[in-house]
Order: structure tokens, then sequence, then C-alpha cells
């Protein structure tokens, strides 16, 4: 028996975001017919699914947060995997209880890199990090080497 970590429900949650950001399906869909194909557990399904529903719920927040801090980057220039990246982070960085700030900001990057490459890994751990000490989520001394 395979067994399926949260990173595994991360991965299709970002697959059935871009799915539903495509179509007008709705993310319910998305993430089952996902799920299934995968042979999620019901348990990461739902986990998979309560992320995106904050996701969904919260786009418009999330895409004022990144303006705010992507500067000379308008919002729609972001690519939409890459964009979906940083809308995971932030679901689980603001509504999520049980996710440690710098695990949400790693898994993020982790999507991005595996989605579209390093440079959009670099891309979206500069903006988290930049959302997560602007909210005081994470303090901003930590920017020395090691530190």
């Amino acid at each position: 028996m395979q067994v399926h970590t949260r990173r595994e429900g991360r991965f299709v949650a970002l697959q059935a975001l871009y799915w539903v950001e495509s179509t007008a399906d709705p993310v319910e869909l998305a993430v089952n017919e996902l799920a299934g194909r995968e042979g999620l557990s019901q348990g990461l399904t739902d986990f998979t699914l309560d992320l995106c529903r904050k996701v969904v719920d919260n786009r418009e927040r999330f895409n004022e947060m990144i303006s705010g801090v992507a500067l000379n980057w308008d919002i729609s220039r972001i690519s939409r995997v890459d964009r979906i990246a940083l809308w995971i982070g932030l679901a689980e960085l603001f509504c999520s209880d049980d996710v440690p700030p710098k695990v949400a900001i790693s898994e993020a990057i982790e999507l991005a890199r595996a989605f579209s490459g390093e440079k959009a890994a670099g891309f979206v751990n500069g903006i988290l990090d930049a959302i997560a000490k602007k909210e005081g989520i994470i303090e901003g001394a930590d920017r020395s080497p090691g530190g």
C-alpha cells in the first residue's frame, strides 16, 4: 500500500486549481477527479479540497498581498502556475492553524520548483518571505547567511 503525504495533496491542489482557473468547473470536481487518479486517501482528499477552497475563497485578498510586495510586477504577468503556488502558500500561512509558516513557504517553493523550475522557486520564495515579514508572521532579521 502506498502512503501519500500532504505534499502530494498540495501537488494535486495545484493541478486542481489550475483546472478550475482554466475552466468553469467547480473545485470539488477537479479535486475528486485528480485525487481519484492519484489514489489519494479520503483524508488526504479532504485536506486537498479544504486547501483548494481556502485558495478559492481568498484569491482576491491573496492577489492584493502579492501586488503589495511584487514591485514592478502586475499580477497578470505572473504565470498561472506560479500564482497558484503563491496562493497555496498564502492559504497555508493565513488560513491554516496546523502548518508552521516556514513549512508553508517551503512547500510552496517545492510546488513552484516541481511545476515551473528553479527561477520560479526563487520568485515564490521572495514573494512569500516578503509577505510573511510584512505581516509579522516571521521575523525580518533572518537575512544574514546562515541566519
